[in-house]
């Protein structure tokens, strides 16, 4: 189980660190971090908490999503071969398309589907960095076999 959530680790870290450099260089980069912040914003409301503001936000969403992120992508479990490698993919590109389509149907607001779905581009990258995600953690799986 402690290798699976390494793995899955692995693959939310991929993520995010190219999204932070994505962003920082394009000016239609996925805002994968605007989607964290709704989706923070939206279970404070629920539970009646009080929602973070500014960069406490930011930072609590970027910790919520390398969380989440990391158990999600900790079902490509820890056993090396082919199967980890196409569930890795299969977990990356299910969640690049949920994230570019998503957003509009849960009712996240124009910004939120903006983030991940302004142009053709924003979609390909939004469902391109999930991906590196779960090929990140399928790689690592591979890469940490018993001996």
């Amino acid at each position: 189980m402690l290798r699976s959530l390494f793995n899955g680790f692995v693959g939310a870290t991929a993520l995010t660190v190219a999204h932070q450099l994505l962003k920082s260089k394009l000016p239609d980069a996925p805002r994968m971090d605007v989607l964290g912040m709704r989706g923070l914003e939206k279970v404070c409301t629920a539970l009646g908490m009080e929602t973070p503001k500014g960069e406490d936000l930011f930072k609590n969403a970027l910790v919520g999503d390398l969380v989440m992120n990391s158990l999600y992508y900790s079902q490509v479990g820890a056993n090396p071969g082919f199967a980890t490698v196409m569930k890795g993919v299969s977990l990356g590109l299910t969640a690049g398309v949920g994230s570019a389509s998503l957003p509009n149907m849960l009712g996240m607001g124009k910004e939120a589907t903006d983030a991940t779905h302004k142009t053709n581009r924003t979609m390909a990258l939004t469902v391109g960095l999930y991906l590196l995600g779960g090929v990140a953690a399928a790689m690592a799986a591979q890469c940490c076999k018993k001996k």
